[in-house]
């Protein structure tokens, strides 16, 4: 299997909160489950659709914070009625004054990771 992946992934279990583009009042709970600085995997309880855009508020843990994001689906798989569904994303947006918050904090999870 060919891994398009360019950039290490670090594991984590986040607070977010999903809301679909085009539904304003709607809005999800999730948690992360992977991410890097272009993508992001995250269990939800909805089905999430292939090519869908998302808005998710990225609660860091250490900042008492979240960071907004703007993903495009890029797969979604059920995994089972306690966890829900598995569904992955590209990172198209980072809310422009957290945009070194998010990466410091990617930053900060390699370093734990590998050392």
């Amino acid at each position: 299997m060919n891994n398009r992946r360019r950039l290490i992934r670090v594991e984590v279990k986040d607070f977010l909160q999903i809301q679909p583009l085009n539904e304003v009042g709607k809005r999800i709970q999730g948690k992360a489950r992977d991410f890097s600085l272009m993508g992001i995997c995250f269990a939800s309880e909805m089905e999430w659709q292939k090519g869908q855009v998302l808005f998710i508020d990225y609660f860091i843990p250490e900042e008492l914070d979240s960071v907004k994001l703007k993903i495009v689906v890029v797969w979604s798989e059920f995994i089972d009625p306690a966890v829900g569904y598995f569904c992955g994303g590209e990172i198209i947006d980072v809310e422009e004054e957290k945009q070194a918050t998010f990466a410091h904090y990617y930053f900060q999870k390699l370093r734990e990771r590998f050392y």
